[in-house]
């Protein structure tokens, strides 16, 4: 099986990110900690601590809850299963950004005017998948 094929079905499963999503809760309780720490009014104290909460719930449900759940790549072609089966197909734009905790690219799908972002961290997926991704990303920046 070449380097860069996808496992067994013609996608890479992705999971939530329970690992970066428990830190970004975390620092999600400092913010909101932070804003009553300083001589402001109550009123600007709580502003502060829901608009940072806000923030916070919106990384961590995205986190919890992919957009995709599998990704197939192969040369600049992107594939992605929804979360209600659906497919999306499309092609990457630009450089994809690889490292070896995180990866991420911009692709438009096929019909729409504007391209869209996925990144998957490396506890989203197994540890063979990570690394099958990345390669394919790699080549595909060539």
């Amino acid at each position: 099986m070449p380097v860069t094929s996808p496992a067994q079905g013609g996608e890479w499963r992705i999971r939530p990110a329970r690992g970066p999503a428990l830190l970004v809760g975390l620092v999600t309780l400092l913010g909101i900690l932070s804003a009553f720490n300083n001589a402001l009014s109550l009123w600007v104290q709580l502003l502060i601590a829901g608009l940072v909460l806000a923030a916070g719930g919106v990384a961590v449900h995205r986190l919890l809850a992919p957009v995709a759940k599998g990704l197939r790549v192969q040369s600049r072609e992107v594939r992605l299963r929804m979360p209600g089966g659906a497919t999306l197909e499309g092609e990457l734009q630009g450089s994809p950004f690889v490292s070896p905790l995180f990866v991420g690219f911009r692709w438009r799908p096929e019909g729409r005017r504007l391209a869209g972002s996925l990144g998957v961290f490396r506890g989203q997926m197994t540890g063979e998948d990570f690394r099958r991704l990345c390669v394919a990303l790699r080549q595909t920046g060539q």
